[in-house]
């Protein structure tokens, strides 16, 4: 194979690889920002609870009986707190995985196996 079509080669290679980094930066930032997103959520949905039982409890010093269901609020915080927790896990775990990839393509490790492939396919040594 010519010095000419391993330029190509080698450039090509390294517009994949760029893109993929960009790429995976952008995952790993919507990522990031669904996580937190579950952390806001998951405060003010403690905030509304404690808002709802001090405002029921106001009305039932006021005269304004009122039945607080303390029960069936724990079950339903029970219930979103696992069914968050799941989701939460899973998107920790992708988080993991794109920024495991995302460092293995910017410190080269990535391009080091598409190359020893590439010389594998075409039994010619594509490195100077």
């Amino acid at each position: 194979m010519d010095n000419d079509l391993i330029d190509v080669l080698n450039e090509f290679r390294n517009l994949k690889i760029n893109y993929d980094i960009e790429r995976f930066k952008l995952l790993s930032l919507q990522l990031e920002n669904i996580l937190k997103d579950y952390q806001s959520l998951m405060e003010t949905r403690k905030e509304i609870q404690e808002k709802y039982f001090e405002i029921m409890e106001n009305l039932n010093k006021n005269g304004l009986k009122t039945e607080i269901d303390y029960s069936r609020w724990d079950k339903l915080r029970l219930n979103e707190n696992s069914e968050w927790k799941f989701e939460l896990d899973e998107l920790t775990s992708l988080k993991y995985e794109i920024d495991g990839g995302l460092e293995l393509l910017e410190n080269g490790e990535i391009e080091k196996m598409i190359i020893e492939e590439e010389e594998a396919l075409t039994g010619t040594k594509l490195r100077r």
